[in-house]
This record gives C-alpha cells, structure tokens and sequence, in this order.
C-alpha cells in the first residue's frame, strides 16, 4: 500500500514573510474565518489534510508556503480495518467547505494519541444502505458569514486614480465658503394702517390720483329730438362697370358650360326587331 500522510500547520512563518500578512493570506486560502484562523496561529499543531498521498500533501505544502507558512508533514500511522479491503479510492480535490470544516472541527488526533498514550480507534465497518438518488451532505458546511468567496488572484485590480490637489488649499476651521448674502430690506411701517370693521366695503380708503378736469367749453347739448340725419355719411358712388360684353339669355335657358357638367339622359335603345321565341 502507498505510504500516507498528514499535513499539519503549528503557526511557523517562512523568514521574510510578516505573520499579519500570512494571517491575511491563509484565511483567504482556506476561506477561514477569525476563530478558525486563531486556532491555527495558537501555537499548537493543527491537522490540516489527514490520511493523504504525497502528491496531495505536496500540494498543500506548496499552497502554504505561498502564503509564507510553514506546512508540517508527517507519515499518517492511522492503519486499516481488518476487514476492510485496502483499496482506497483516488484522492479528489476538496471543497471550500470541507477545508473549513477539518480546519475548524478536526482535532489533531495523531498528537493527542501520542501525548495520553491511546490507541488509534477502530473505524466501524461502513453499514449497508440503500441505494437512493439524494445527494449526500455530511461532509459539506456553510462559510460564515463575511466569507470573501473569491481568492486574491481571482479578483479584480483595484484602480487607482491620482487627482492633481496642488492648486487647492484648506481655509482656517469656520472660514465661510461663500460670501455672505446681504441683508433684508426693513419692514415697511404699518403704524398708519387701522383695521377696517367686518362687512366694509373695500376699497374705501380716498383715491390720491388727481380727478381729469377736460375743458368742455366748445361743447353743447341739442335739444331733444333733435334729427341727426345730417351726421349720417353720404351713399357710396356706384362702381362704374363696363357691361357691353354681356349678353342676356332667356328665362330658363342654360349656358354651354352648364350643360357640358350635366348627365345626360339616356334614350331608351329600339326593341322592335327583337321577339321573344317559345
């Protein structure tokens, strides 16, 4: 059988590398967040890939240090039941959740073992089920809330912009920002006013303007019943119309032009060689 391995992770950063930094870049890897993160940077070893080949633990090795960790692996000592076949299935890349969920519920068992002197427990023999189509959740889980879902080199840069501030400056604090508006006129004085009674009659206050005084001097009445006729303006002169080109037609008579624009009535045609046979 292939040889195994667990990859662990005791808090350990690579010369050159800050621990924030580090801290930052793990939790983005891992989707981790502040409570899974403190518990890798405790100082006690964590467990964060078990029972792997060594291509996968190089895998997670190489991932770790990218971030600037330092990645602890070790030969797993974990044996196979005694029934069970020593056939393992092909290793598969993990989820984002299942890497959360052995960075924040699995303990490091290998470590534990040795510390209390315990034996590695016996894995129960997998009970038969039926086959069903419904998918299997036991080994996904939900990212905390606050969870950042794209990794650092899945995101977009950030664009910077550089605005020229050379030509503004700061005034003194409560400097006002525009000129002050000038101020209202005075209120008019009312003290002549008085309050007129309910049911005046307004306006009744004088009139000032000046009365129109027109001299009416050469102007004066007639009597009554006086006939005006000789205001009314004389009859218009006759149009002077040349009309000895005219000719007058008969009572009844139609012009050409009239008879041009009317239907004419149609005649009823000859049917008299026509017979009717039995």
């Amino acid at each position: 059988m292939d040889a195994r391995y667990n990859v662990y992770f005791s808090g350990g950063i690579l010369e050159g590398n800050d621990p924030h930094s580090v801290r930052v870049k793990l939790g983005k890897i891992f989707n981790a967040d502040e409570p899974t993160l403190d518990k890798l940077f405790s100082g006690t070893a964590q467990l964060i890939k078990r029972d792997c080949d060594k291509a996968l633990a190089l895998k997670y090795k190489a991932a770790l240090e990218s971030a600037g960790a330092i990645a602890v692996i070790k030969a797993s000592t974990s044996a196979p039941d005694a029934g069970a076949t020593t056939s393992k299935p092909p290793p598969r890349k993990l989820t984002a959740a299942e890497r959360i969920a052995a960075l924040a519920a699995a303990p490091d068992e290998d470590r534990y073992r040795q510390e209390n002197n315990a034996a590695p427990p016996v894995a129960a023999a997998p009970a038969a089920t039926a086959a069903t189509s419904e998918p299997q959740t036991g080994n996904i889980a939900l990212a905390p809330p606050g969870t950042e879902v794209l990794r650092e080199d899945e995101r977009a840069e950030p664009v910077t912009r550089i605005v020229d501030t050379s030509a503004l400056i700061l005034d003194s604090a409560g400097q006002r920002l525009s000129e002050e508006s000038a101020a209202p006129p005075p209120a008019p004085d009312t003290q002549h006013l008085t309050m007129g009674a309910v049911g005046d009659t307004i306006p009744t206050l004088p009139s000032s303007a000046e009365p129109v005084n027109p001299n009416l001097d050469g102007l004066a009445l007639s009597a009554a019943g006086t006939d005006f006729s000789d205001c009314t303006p004389p009859a218009a002169a006759a149009p002077d119309l040349d009309l000895s080109a005219l000719v007058a037609l008969p009572a009844g008579a139609v012009p050409d032009q009239e008879q041009q624009g009317r239907r004419q009535a149609a005649s009823a045609p000859d049917t008299d060689h026509i017979a009717l046979q039995d």
